[in-house]
């Protein structure tokens, strides 16, 4: 067997053992990007669906996805943009010009400011589509994986409490992703009558003392609480008291600050912790 072919196997191997790892078509992966102080969530759904949940405050996005991606996946199906915050959405930017991007989902939230038209300007150049969702929508991204929109408000004052609120179930595991929610819209959500029950949360607003109330915690009661930080930044997050309520929950607490990216897997009966 000659050099070339020898080298041709060896990378055809490569390659597949890496497709069979990471294209596992019945586990839901979430990864919790560590990309400072600010937001970005990728879901790989099972059959490959693929959704990112907001790109947090600048290009670190590009590398923290390169991190967890295949260096030749560059397709995103679905953006999902919680609020016009630029810890939320600066990231994105940049990314509609390294990944193919299929949809973006987002609230009716129009805000007449410099940041926002940037990125509605950039999405449009690239004729990605946008859709404005509403409460009480659900999307079936995948067999057996569905998303409710709990709240997509769009006429606050303060953008946090304009963050669209999904709720993600598979089979017999869920994941409540919150946003910059402030407890204002937690205490309407209590009242609502909805489900809230997750097993994962994404605490609001970085664990923000003005989130994670102790009655909406005792709704969600969530097995696992990701808070999304960036160390040493200015808002003093996580804030103490938003802490120990989160403790008191029950919950055990993980920081991106003090963990990195943080990888979650289910097959539907359970949530692991990657390593």
């Amino acid at each position: 067997m000659n050099k070339k072919l020898i080298i041709i196997t060896i990378f055809c191997g490569v390659l597949f053992l890496g497709l069979s790892l990471f294209f596992d078509n019945k586990k839901l992966r979430v990864d919790f990007l560590d990309v400072g102080q600010g937001d970005a969530i990728l879901l790989n759904l099972p059959q490959g669906t693929r959704i990112l949940v907001d790109g947090g405050p600048d290009n670190l996005l590009l590398n923290r996805l390169g991190e967890v991606l295949p260096w030749w996946e560059h397709k995103i199906d679905y953006v999902v943009i919680s609020h016009y915050h630029a810890d939320h959405i600066l990231g994105l930017i940049e990314l509609v010009n390294k990944y193919q991007v299929g949809e973006v989902l987002t609230t009716a939230h129009q805000p007449d400011d410099f940041l926002y038209h940037i990125l509605i300007n950039k999405l449009k150049a690239k004729n990605i589509p946008i859709v404005f969702v509403q409460a009480g929508q659900t999307f079936d991204f995948a067999k057996n994986i569905s998303a409710q929109v709990y709240s997509a408000e769009s006429d606050n004052e303060d953008y946090n409490n304009n963050s669209l609120v999904l709720k993600l179930d598979y089979l017999q595991t869920s994941l409540l992703l919150t946003g910059d929610l402030t407890t204002e819209i937690e205490d309407k959500l209590v009242k609502s009558g909805l489900d809230l029950q997750a097993d994962l949360l994404k605490v609001a607003h970085h664990g923000s003392r003005y989130s994670s109330s102790q009655a909406f915690l005792a709704k969600v009661e969530p097995k696992f609480c990701v808070i999304s930080v960036g160390e040493d930044n200015d808002f003093q997050h996580p804030h103490p008291e938003a802490l120990a309520r989160l403790s008191a929950s029950g919950c055990q607490m993980y920081l991106t600050e003090s963990f990195g990216t943080l990888s979650w897997q289910s097959a539907g009966q359970a949530w692991n912790l990657l390593d």
